[in-house]
C-alpha cells in the first residue's frame, strides 16, 4: 500500500495511493478528490449530493473487509439481518421494505448486481480487494442509475489496466477472535503494460478465511459437537486487459470471479446463551458470483461515448435446520423442544441471471458552461429459486405423537426422497431505459441540473408448490405486472466562494411492483374477511418516493477544516408491504400506506496540525409511517408507526496521529469510535407483525484502534476490532419457533478481534 496525504469529507485520512492519482489532482486549494457519482468525472466537492467516498486506503485502515461493514462507517446506512435464513438489506435514508425489489442499488464498476428480496438469499456478499474506492450516494439515483436506487446507490469501483508502467502489491493479515478460532488474508495484484501505450492487463486473486466463534452442542446429550462452526471462507479472481485501437477507442474486458463458503449459520441459541447452538443438523451455504464483462470507451471529438456489456452469473445454496418445524406447526408446541427423529432441514437454491447492456454519451469539455448526457439502458433478469424441505423422520414422530400417519393428518403422503414440502419459482423481468442529465452553469458561480429518465420494466411470475405442507400440487401463472414510470430529478447550486458548496435539490425514486403466489380463498377466507378482502391479490403494484435535499459543502482552507451538512425530506407513497394472515399461515403484498422520513447527515474534518487528523460523522432519520393501514384493533401499521430497522442516529468520531521513526519509517496511531442506535423489529407494539420476544433491537458502540509503520512501499500494522469487546445482539428472530418462541436465533457484535496486516508494492 502506498503513502497516505489528504482525506475528504467523511472519510478517513489517506494518503493518496499511486493508484488512485487518476481520479486526483491538484488545485489551488491542496487535492481535488474527483468522484463518478453522475457517471461523469467529477470533483467531489462540486457534486450536489450527499456522498461518501472511501478509496482503497481509507477502506483497509478502518477495517472495512467486506460489503456489511460499510454500515459501520457511513452514517444513515443501515444493513440488518433480516428473516430466518440471516439475509441482510441494506438501508439507505430509512427507506427499508424487506419484500419486493431492493431499495438500495449495489453496482460493480457500471454493472448492477443487487437482487429481489427473496428472504433467503441477499446481495453478493463483495469484498475489499484490489478496489481502487467506493462511493456511497444518499438520496434516490434512479435518473442516472435506475429503479433500484430509490433509497441510494452503493458503487464498488475496482482497478483498472494501465497502458504505463508496472506495479505489483501482495499483503497478508492474521487475525485471532475472541473466544474464536484463527483468521487468515492473502491477495496480490500485478498489472501494467504489454505493449506500452496501446495493451495493459491486470489481475489480481485474494483469499480470506474469517474465524468461527459459534460453539455446536448436541441436542440431546449436550456433549460438545465442533467448535467455531460458523467460520467462512472467500476465493476472488479478477483479471481484466484494456487495449487502445488507434487514438479515439478503447476496449476493456474483464472477469470478476468470487466464491464464499459458510461452514454454519453464525446464530446462537437464546437458552443457551452466547455462542453456542444445538442445531441437529450442520448448516452450510454457499454462494458462486460470476461477472464478465466488456467496457468501450470512443472519443467522439466534443464528447464520449461510453458501452458496458456484462452478464451476471451467480448461483446461492443454503441449508437451514428445520428439525423443530414440525413440533411447532403442527403440534403447536405442546411438547417443547420436540424434534424430528434424524433432523429435517429446508435446502434452497437461487439461481440469478441477468444480462445489462448500457450506451451513454456525455460531452468532453468539463468546463463548458453546458455539460450534458444521454443514454439507454437494457436488462434482462431471471431468479429462479427451489426449496426443499427434507423430513422423512416425521413420519414417526406423527406417529408417535398423534397415532396418525402423515397422509392421515395432511390427506396427502410425503413426497420422495422424504419432502414434505417442495416448490419452485422463476421471476422474470426486462427493463429498457433512457436517460439524460444536462447542467448549465447559467451564471458565474451559479449551476442547474435537471434529468429525466423514462423506462418499461415488464415482469412475469410463475410457481409451483407441492407436498403436504402445500397442500397438495400448486400451479401459479404466468402472471404478470409492468410499469412505466418517469424518474425526474432537479438541483440548483452555488458556489460562494473557494470549494464551498450550497444546493437544493428534488428527485423521485421508483421500485417496480411484483405478483404474489397462491393464497387460498377458502382456507384463508376468515382472514380474508377480516381485511375486507374476498381474495387476496394477484399482484402488487410499484411504490414511488419523492425526496427533496439542502446542502451545503465547505472548506476552510487556512483553519484546516472541512464540512459537510445535508438535510433532507422523503416522500413515500404506495408502500409495498406483506401483508401475514395469521390463522391459515399464509401471506401476500399489497401496495399500502405513506410514509415520511426527514434526517440529516453532518461530516466534519479539522487538521489541527500537520500530523493530527480529527473527523466526525454523524446522521439522523426519523422514519414513520403517515397513516393507519388495517382494521382497527389488527391493525398492520398505525399512523406514527416508525419504519423497522432503521435506528434513528449513527455516527464516528475518529483521531488519527502521524509520526516519523528513525531510519525514515512514517507512522500513525488510528482510534475510532462508532455508534448505531436502536430500532424496533416491527412498526409499533399495535401492529400484527408485533412479537415482544424479539421487538426491540439495541443500540451499539464499538471501538476500533489501528497502529501501522511503513517505508519505501511496504507497511506492517496492527489492528484491535470491537477493543472493548462489545455483546450488542444485533438479530434475534423467532420465525422458526412461532408457538413457543424458544429457543430464539441470536447474533451478537463479532467479539474483539486483534491481528496483524503486512503488505510490499513496487
Amino acid at each position: 500500500m502506498k503513502q497516505w496525504a489528504r482525506l475528504c469529507c467523511v472519510s478517513a485520512l489517506a494518503m493518496a495511493p499511486a493508484h488512485a492519482q487518476a481520479d486526483e489532482g491538484e488545485g489551488a486549494q491542496g487535492r481535488i478528490v474527483f468522484v463518478t457519482a453522475r457517471r461523469v468525472a467529477e470533483a467531489q466537492d462540486a457534486v450536489p449530493i450527499s456522498l461518501v467516498r472511501l478509496d482503497a486506503t481509507d477502506l483497509e485502515r478502518r477495517g472495512v473487509a467486506r460489503l456489511a461493514d460499510l454500515a459501520g462507517v457511513v452514517p444513515n446506512l443501515a444493513m440488518p439481518t433480516v428473516g430466518a435464513f440471516g439475509a441482510q438489506q441494506p438501508i439507505m435514508r430509512g427507506v427499508f421494505s424487506p419484500i419486493g425489489a431492493s431499495t438500495v442499488g449495489l453496482y460493480v464498476d457500471d454493472v448492477p448486481v443487487q437482487i429481489r428480496s427473496l428472504e433467503v438469499a441477499g446481495n453478493p456478499d463483495l469484498r475489499r480487494f484490489d478496489l481502487d474506492r467506493v462511493e456511497v450516494l444518499r438520496g434516490p439515483q434512479g435518473t442516472l442509475f435506475g429503479a433500484d436506487s430509490m433509497g441510494g446507490t452503493i458503487r464498488v469501483l475496482t482497478r483498472q489496466p494501465q497502458l504505463e508502467g508496472l506495479d505489483a502489491w501482495a499483503g497478508a493479515e492474521l487475525s485471532s477472535v475472541r473466544g474464536g478460532g484463527l483468521g487468515r488474508e492473502v491477495q496480490a495484484a500485478l498489472g501494467g503494460a504489454i505493449v506500452p501505450g496501446r495493451i495493459g492487463a491486470r489481475i489480481s486473486a485474494y483469499h480470506r478465511r474469517d474465524a468461527g466463534v459459534v460453539d455446536r452442542f448436541d441436542p440431546a446429550s449436550g456433549a460438545l459437537l465442533a467448535r467455531n462452526v460458523d467460520h467462512d471462507a472467500t476465493l476472488g479472481l479478477r483479471f481484466a486487459v484494456k487495449a487502445a485501437l488507434g487514438d479515439r477507442l478503447e476496449l476493456t474486458p474483464s472477469l470478476f470471479y468470487q466464491r464464499t463458503a459458510r461452514g454454519d449459520l453464525p446464530f446462537y441459541e437464546s437458552s443457551l446463551g452466547p455462542f453456542r447452538q444445538s442445531a441437529s443438523l450442520r448448516q452450510p451455504g454457499r454462494d458462486r458470483l460470476l461477472l464478465p464483462s466488456l467496457t468501450a470507451r470512443m472519443d467522439l471529438g466534443g464528447a464520449t461515448l461510453t458501452g458496458v456489456t456484462a452478464w451476471l452469473d451467480r448461483r446461492n445454496r443454503q441449508i437451514v435446520d428445520y428439525s423443530g418445524f414440525f413440533g411447532e406447526i403442527v403440534l403447536g408446541g405442546m411438547v417443547p423442544g420436540i424434534r424430528t427423529p434424524g433432523g429435517s432441514y429446508s435446502r434452497t437454491t437461487v439461481d440469478q441471471a441477468v444480462f445489462t447492456q448500457e450506451l451513454r454519451v456525455a460531452s468532453a469539455d468539463p468546463q463548458a458552461s453546458v455539460r450534458w448526457l444521454v443514454g439507454a439502458f437494457y436488462s434482462r433478469s431471471r431468479i429462479a429459486m427451489e426449496q426443499g424441505v427434507v423430513e422423512p423422520g416425521i413420519a414417526d414422530l406423527a406417529q408417535s405423537q398423534l397415532g396418525l400417519s402423515v397422509e392421515e393428518i395432511f390427506g396427502l403422503p410425503l413426497l420422495p426422497g422424504g419432502q414434505s414440502y417442495h416448490s419452485r419459482q422463476q421471476i422474470r423481468e426486462r427493463s429498457l431505459a433512457a436517460f439524460g442529465q444536462v447542467n448549465w452553469a447559467f451564471a458565474p458561480r451559479w449551476e442547474v441540473t435537471g434529468g429525466l429518465r423514462l423506462s418499461h420494466n415488464p415482469l412475469r411470475f410463475r410457481l409451483m408448490s407441492e407436498g403436504p405442507f402445500a397442500g397438495g400440487s400448486n400451479a401459479v401463472g404466468p402472471r404478470r405486472q409492468s410499469d412505466t414510470p418517469l424518474i425526474p430529478h432537479a438541483a440548483l447550486s452555488w458556489r460562494p466562494g473557494g470549494d464551498s458548496l450550497v444546493y437544493l435539490s428534488a428527485g423521485k425514486g421508483f421500485r417496480g411492483g411484483g405478483t404474489n403466489g397462491a393464497v387460498p380463498a377458502n382456507g384463508c377466507a376468515a382472514d380474508l374477511s377480516a381485511l375486507g378482502r374476498a381474495a387476496a391479490p394477484d399482484s402488487y403494484g410499484s411504490d414511488s418516493l419523492w425526496s427533496y435535499e439542502a446542502g451545503v459543502k465547505a472548506g476552510l482552507p487556512d483553519r484546516r477544516l472541512r464540512l459537510s451538512l445535508a438535510a433532507f425530506r422523503i416522500d413515500w407513497r404506495r408502500i409495498q408491504q406483506s401483508v401475514t394472515l395469521p390463522n391459515c399461515g399464509f401471506s401476500y403484498v399489497d401496495n399500502l400506506g405513506a410514509a415520511r422520513n426527514r434526517g440529516v447527515e453532518l461530516a466534519l474534518r479539522s487538521e489541527p496540525s500537520r500530523r493530527l487528523a480529527l473527523d466526525f460523522s454523524l446522521g439522523f432519520v426519523d422514519a414513520r409511517f403517515r397513516r393507519d393501514v388495517g382494521p382497527p384493533g389488527a391493525g398492520i401499521v398505525a399512523a406514527g408507526d416508525r419504519i423497522p430497522y432503521v435506528p434513528r442516529w449513527s455516527g464516528t468520531m475518529a483521531a488519527e496521529y502521524g509520526f516519523t521513526l528513525p531510519g525514515r519509517l512514517e507512522g500513525f496511531v488510528r482510534t475510532e469510535w462508532r455508534h448505531a442506535g436502536r430500532f424496533r423489529r416491527a412498526p409499533s407494539t399495535r401492529s400484527t407483525a408485533y412479537d415482544p420476544r424479539v421487538y426491540a433491537g439495541e443500540g451499539s458502540d464499538l471501538l476500533f484502534l489501528r497502529l501501522g509503520i511503513g517505508r519505501d512501499g511496504w507497511h506492517l500494522s496492527a489492528f484491535a476490532d470491537n477493543l472493548l469487546d462489545s455483546r450488542t445482539v444485533l438479530y434475534r428472530n423467532a420465525e422458526l419457533v412461532p408457538a413457543t418462541g424458544s429457543p430464539l436465533r441470536e447474533m451478537t457484535q463479532r467479539p474483539r478481534t486483534v491481528g496483524l496486516s503486512a503488505s510490499i508494492g513496487l
